[in-house]
């Protein structure tokens, strides 16, 4: 028996004055959805949006409002939803005034557009989530510790919170205001830290099922967490006060942790190449959904931008069949529907001059 398709994350979408579109309604399917147009129609701008709505910012640029169409002093991004927390999510983005969250009608927070509407993007620079810097590991991890830890946040917060005021106090070279806050950096940093493990022990079956599925290897993760692994973080802290007063900012703790990524037992920066990276970040973020989408008893949201970049036809099919039976409601842009097998129920939209039209 074929299983019911899943009640959709995003039943509409509208976008006033965002990039290209002044004005725009999209109804996508619970499944896959294609998204198809030429180079520069829009697709990509299409995925920015659906990606703004769940997290409050850009996967393009720092600033919010450089998405604001030309000429317009502000733009309105709005999804109404078929399932989860909420039923209603949207923003406004203003050069006047920044960014205003509004999720069910009342003023939110990001973190609210998180739990109401879980995204997460896969693109042409997903490579970086192996080749690149710790700091992209850390907040893919912690995306995925948000929504399956619910006290991960908020220790987050009192961690980050006492780290700034530590920081502030090196800055001025005050050792006696840092060091009181050492006792908050251990304990909530504990709490981070093991919430980061758990989440961590469970992803990595996943990402090894998945990781066979995709290029047939091993993948390995490991968690690196900032500090010496078996040494209490208290004497991590206490042992390194005088390299955190000379460079004035605190060297050791979880806001310096790391996710080692391995294939075929041998540390996959130093060994894939970019298409593999790709796929390797494929899937660690498909293994990733599937652990949320389990959590929360719900699809979530995948973006897909032009998967097709430094992929051969195999590995491209590959990657599409995977994506196609995640957890998620997927949107996948592509130049050329007609190079896309696409599964059973699945719509597709052509995007040219700002406009989106169904194909199916």
């Amino acid at each position: 028996m074929t299983a019911p398709a899943p009640a959709p994350v995003i039943a509409e979408v509208q976008l006033a004055s965002f990039r290209c579109f002044e004005s725009v309604t999209v109804q996508p399917g619970p499944g896959f959805n294609l998204i198809a147009g030429a180079n520069a129609s829009g697709k990509t701008s299409l995925l920015e949006a659906l990606f703004f709505l769940g997290r409050g910012t850009s996967f393009r640029a720092a600033r919010a409002e450089t998405a604001i169409h030309f000429g317009g002093d502000r733009a309105t991004l709005f999804a109404r939803l078929g399932a989860g927390i909420a039923t209603r999510v949207g923003l406004e983005i203003s050069r006047a005034d920044g960014l205003a969250v509004r999720v069910d009608g009342a003023p939110g927070t990001r973190a609210d557009l998180a739990r109401a509407l879980p995204v997460q993007l896969l693109d042409p620079s997903s490579h970086e989530l192996v080749s690149g810097a710790p700091a992209g590991r850390r907040q893919f991890l912690d995306w995925g510790v948000f929504h399956v830890e619910p006290t991960f946040l908020p220790a987050w917060q009192r961690y980050r919170r006492a780290l700034q005021q530590r920081n502030a106090a090196l800055r001025t070279r005050n050792p006696a205001a840092a060091w009181v806050w050492d006792d908050t950096l251990v304990t909530e940093g504990a709490l981070v830290d093991a919430c980061r493990r758990r989440c961590l022990e469970q992803l990595q079956t996943r990402v090894a099922r998945v990781g066979e599925r995709l290029l047939a290897a091993d993948i390995e993760l490991a968690h690196l967490p900032g500090w010496t692994d078996g040494t209490p973080l208290a004497d991590s802290l206490l042992a390194n006060r005088d390299r955190d007063l000379q460079m004035a900012t605190s060297t050791t703790g979880p806001h310096r942790s790391d996710l080692r990524v391995s294939v075929r037992n041998r540390r996959a920066k130093d060994t894939v190449s970019r298409g593999q990276e790709k796929l390797v970040a494929a899937a660690l973020t498909l293994a990733q959904l599937e652990l949320v989408a389990e959590s929360r008893q719900q699809t979530v949201v995948l973006l897909v931008d032009e998967p097709g970049a430094d992929l051969d036809r195999e590995h491209l099919t590959r990657l599409l069949a995977a994506v196609a039976t995640a957890p998620a409601q997927t949107f996948v842009t592509f130049l050329d529907p007609a190079a896309v097998t696409l599964p059973s129920g699945a719509q597709a939209f052509h995007v040219e001059h700002g406009s989106v039209q169904a194909l199916l």
